[in-house]
Order: structure tokens, then sequence, then C-alpha cells
């Protein structure tokens, strides 16, 4: 039928051969593919279980939000990165626990996503000085509309969550930084949901400015 989403589940292996699926839902009018993780990646190398050639050429939007990527090397995803680097619009990892030090596996295939209009990364365990790099790495992203980044752990107190007095001067830093490469349109860094207004930036695609 004309217009209808097709879905195909691929899967990755570990050397443990723990299987964690990825459905690819593939909308042929408007050429439209959504990866979405299914399952926790636990293991530290991982491999396609199966070819996906065909579909990367047209991948617009990957979605591994809430897929816990924190015990794994980000090798792979960056590699992905980078052939999907001249179609994807929309990178969602959100929630994913991704540390600072994972981070470098992912920022040449970052760096190279220049039709990026959307990009999640909230809600993971970044410092100060990794934040900067990333953020550098967007510098030729202009097609950026809508970008979401965590408070850096310097900011971060066990007891109140984010000490607010200590991360408003660091997010003044970073937008500093960013503003030295490029001007960006909608942006959000800091804790989610809002601590003031209980909203997430994610919702329906609008930014919350209130905090």
């Amino acid at each position: 039928m004309k217009g209808r989403k097709a879905h195909q589940t691929c899967a990755f292996h570990s050397r443990s051969s723990v299987l964690t699926s990825l459905v690819i839902m593939n909308d042929p009018v408007s050429n439209f593919l959504s990866v979405k993780g299914c399952f926790e990646l636990q293991e530290s190398q991982l491999t396609w279980e199966m070819p996906l050639e065909n579909l990367l050429g047209y991948l617009k939007h990957l979605n591994l939000s809430f897929v816990l990527l924190f015990r794994i090397s980000l090798e792979p995803l960056g590699a992905l990165l980078e052939k999907v680097a001249a179609t994807l619009e929309n990178l969602i990892l959100e929630d994913c626990h991704i540390h600072y030090f994972q981070l470098n596996a992912i920022l040449p295939g970052l760096s190279r996503c220049s039709q990026l209009t959307t990009f999640y990364f909230g809600r993971n365990c970044m410092s100060m000085d990794a934040l900067k790099d990333l953020l550098r790495h967007t510098s030729g992203l202009s097609k950026l509309s809508l970008e979401t980044y965590p408070a850096p752990e310097e900011s971060l107190n066990s007891l109140v969550g984010v000490d607010w007095e200590v991360f408003t001067p660091l997010r003044a830093e970073l937008m500093c930084t960013l503003r030295e490469v490029r001007q960006p349109k909608r942006i959000f860094i800091g804790p989610t949901p809002c601590p003031s207004c209980g909203s997430s930036p994610s919702e329906e695609l609008e930014l919350h400015l209130c905090c």
C-alpha cells in the first residue's frame, strides 16, 4: 500500500552473543528511515549482524534515546555517523549515559553531518572540557535549529542535582565557546526536565527557556 511504513528488524551481536535489536522503519514516500535501539547495550565490542548498506544512504533519523551506551565502545556509532553524514537530519542521543571519555569516537562522524537540524544530547555525563570539544565539532553544522546538551558534571551536586551558582557561569562559558564557531538558533544546556517548570525541551520539539 502506498505510503505504508515497512518495518525491518536488524541486530548487533557482541562476543557474549547478547543480541540487541534495531527497528528500522522505512517510509517509501518521504524516504524517511527511523532507527531506534530497543534494548540496553552492555558489551564493549559490537558488529552488525546483517548489512545495512542499502538503507544507510537514505537514513534521516537516528534515535537511540534511553539506550544505555556507557559500557560499550562508540566506534561503531561513529562509523555509522560517517556513513549517513550526507543525509542525517535528526540525531537523538538523549539519556544514553554516554561518558566524556567515549566522546572522541563519535566526534569526527558528527562533525560531517552537514544536514543535521536536530541534535538531542541531554542527560549524558559530560565534563566541561568535553562539552566545549563537542560544541567546537559542531562548527560546520549550520542547519542545526534545535540542540540540547547536559549540564557539565562540574556543576552537579549529589544533594540538590545542579548547583545553579556554579552552573550559570559555566553555561555562559559554553555559549561563548559555541558562538566562537557558529551562531546557534534554539539551544538548551542544562538538566531535564526543567527544575522550574517540569518540562522537557524535547517535548514536541519546543524549547523551554525558563531556566
